[in-house]
């Protein structure tokens, strides 16, 4: 068979190659509770790669939204709840701005004005 993240050889019966179950493991033991560089961290402990590392968040299994979907919202909900905002981004909101913004569309509502872009030298 072969491995839903990577498509290299996972086993006869695995779904998962090991290193991509360790990646998935240590993303699931923080639960969301740690910060990036924490997770990093980990990864590097585990001795894993970048490059491994950065197949399993962008791996997308099935329709649903890709680790990196859900980190990015568990951190944003934490940002906003941290400024006294609801935080309220799902990972299926950060798959479609990100799935729009892949296409080349932006992120105005329908109909709506496109916002003028910052340079570096502006923000």
């Amino acid at each position: 068979m072969r491995c839903n993240y990577c498509r290299k050889r996972s086993g006869l019966l695995r779904r998962v190659c090991p290193a991509c179950a360790k990646v998935v493991a240590i993303v699931e033991r923080s639960g969301g509770e740690i910060g990036i560089a924490s997770l990093v961290d980990l990864f590097i402990a585990e001795g894993l790669e970048r490059e491994q590392v950065e197949i399993v968040l962008d791996a997308q299994v099935g329709a649903a939204p890709t680790i990196r979907d859900r980190l990015t919202s568990n951190l944003t909900n934490a940002l906003m709840q941290g400024l006294g905002m609801p935080g309220r981004q799902t990972p299926d909101d950060v798959r479609r701005v990100r799935e729009a913004l892949e296409r080349g569309g932006g992120t105005e509502p329908r109909g709506g004005e496109p916002q003028p872009r910052l340079s570096r030298a502006q923000f």
